[in-house]
């Protein structure tokens, strides 16, 4: 007598479709796929007459399909964060990457580079902007030896910024980090008044800092600032030493 109840689904026996259930089971197909593929790199080098590794076979083939495999995870779940629904793809690009795992292990390393370096930007911008608000707020009432002590700490923390700022690899953080810099500048140009002296000095070195790493718009800041204080003084020595700090930002690097 026929029934309507439908057979239960059944489970596929494939150790591939087991192991891609789990996350643990997907890691071990990826570096599986990984060490393959640098098995393949080996080979390739081998029967073209070049060597892989400069090791014995013994030695070089595990050694290639350890890189392999570690190339595969840092290719497949750091670079390009792939879809492991998609297991086909996600294997075959862990193939990939163990066949070419050199590339795949500079590219991991300059993004793990660029990650600490945005991690190092953000602390040293957070320091700078504490800086300059202080520096803010003191110089209508803080003493004048105070003014200078806070003009050479947000100069300190704004050269910091400029130096990781210039190890970022993202250019709009990177921007936007420059940005927090100029506004050092510009609170060190407001103290100007109560520590002139102080102020060109520390301006001068952010500029020469600004300079050193490539950040051109800034030192145009710098010296739109120095420029600032020179009309706005009467003082000879002070218009000559805004003088004298412009010039040097205007001179050309050294070379090596």
């Amino acid at each position: 007598m026929p029934t309507d109840e439908k057979a239960p689904p059944r489970k596929s026996s494939l150790p591939l479709s087991s192991w891609a259930d789990s996350q643990m089971g997907m890691l071990r197909l990826v570096a599986s796929f990984g060490a393959g593929g640098g098995f393949i790199a080996w080979v390739l080098q081998e029967s073209t007459g070049g060597h892989l590794l400069p090791w014995k076979w013994f030695a070089a083939v595990p050694a290639a399909m350890l890189l392999g495999a570690g190339a595969a995870g840092v290719g497949v779940y750091v670079l390009a964060k792939t879809d492991l629904k998609q297991v086909g793809n996600a294997l075959f690009f862990a193939l990939l990457c163990g066949v070419f795992f050199d590339p795949v292990w500079r590219a991991g390393s300059d993004f793990i580079g660029g990650t600490v370096a945005q991690a190092k930007a953000s602390s040293a911008a957070a320091e700078t902007a504490t800086a300059a608000d202080q520096l803010d707020k003191s110089v209508n009432s803080a003493s004048k030896e105070q003014v200078k002590a806070e003009v050479t700490t947000t100069t300190d923390a704004a050269t910091n910024l400029l130096r990781q700022a210039a190890r970022v690899p993202d250019e709009s953080l990177r921007r936007d980090l420059q940005r927090k810099s100029a506004r050092a500048v510009d609170s060190i140009a407001l103290a100007a008044p109560k520590a002139p002296a102080a102020s060109i000095e520390n301006l001068e070195r952010i500029g020469l800092e600004a300079k050193r790493t490539g950040q051109s718009n800034v030192t145009v800041r710098v010296l739109d600032s120095l420029h600032r204080i020179e009309m706005s003084t009467t003082d000879p020595q002070v218009q000559r030493q805004a003088q004298e700090a412009a010039r040097v930002l205007r001179r050309p690097i050294p070379g090596p």
